[in-house]
């Protein structure tokens, strides 16, 4: 799969699966070492949360609070 099918799929997933994922990246050893990937996780989960509904950003900081 490239890196834009990832991302892609990234995009789709819901907020909290996105934050996981990029903690669970940051903690791999090797894909920690992966800059580039990890930058464009951050910046997609962030324009994600920026578009996200007032609901959505509530379970968001609720999820968040338990990872």
């Amino acid at each position: 799969m490239s890196m834009e099918n990832r991302l892609a799929a990234f995009r789709k997933l819901p907020l909290r699966a996105q934050l996981a994922l990029i903690n669970s990246t940051r903690d791999n050893s090797v894909l920690s070492q992966k800059t580039e990937y990890l930058d464009n996780l951050e910046r997609i989960h962030a324009e994600c949360l920026n578009s996200a509904t007032p609901e959505q950003k509530i379970a968001y900081e609720k999820a968040k609070e338990n990872l």
